[in-house]
């Protein structure tokens, strides 16, 4: 199952990055990005994108009966609250 093209927006945003930087991380073109993140892109090319999050530490739960999508990353473990903390702001 490929998720669907906002969850990839909402993770190249989870990681800060533009869709050339996640270009050049990842070896898939932007252009093909623009394409996967407006839901018209292959799904081989949806597919080296959602492995490349995934070594980035974001990965996609699909759908349940009592839930729907979901994002989720390895490395975001903290509270809103404590947010600034952890920014040094």
């Amino acid at each position: 199952m490929r998720p669907p093209s906002r969850l990839l927006v909402a993770a190249r945003l989870i990681l800060g990055q533009t869709q050339i930087e996640v270009s050049n991380d990842s070896g898939v073109s932007a252009r093909t990005i623009y394409m996967a993140e407006n839901g018209t892109a292959g799904i081989a090319r949806v597919e080296k994108l959602v492995r490349h999050y995934a070594k980035k530490g974001v990965t996609f739960t699909p759908p349940s009966a009592s839930a729907g999508w979901g994002v989720h990353t390895k490395f975001l473990t903290h509270q809103y609250d404590d947010e600034h903390l952890t920014s040094g702001k």
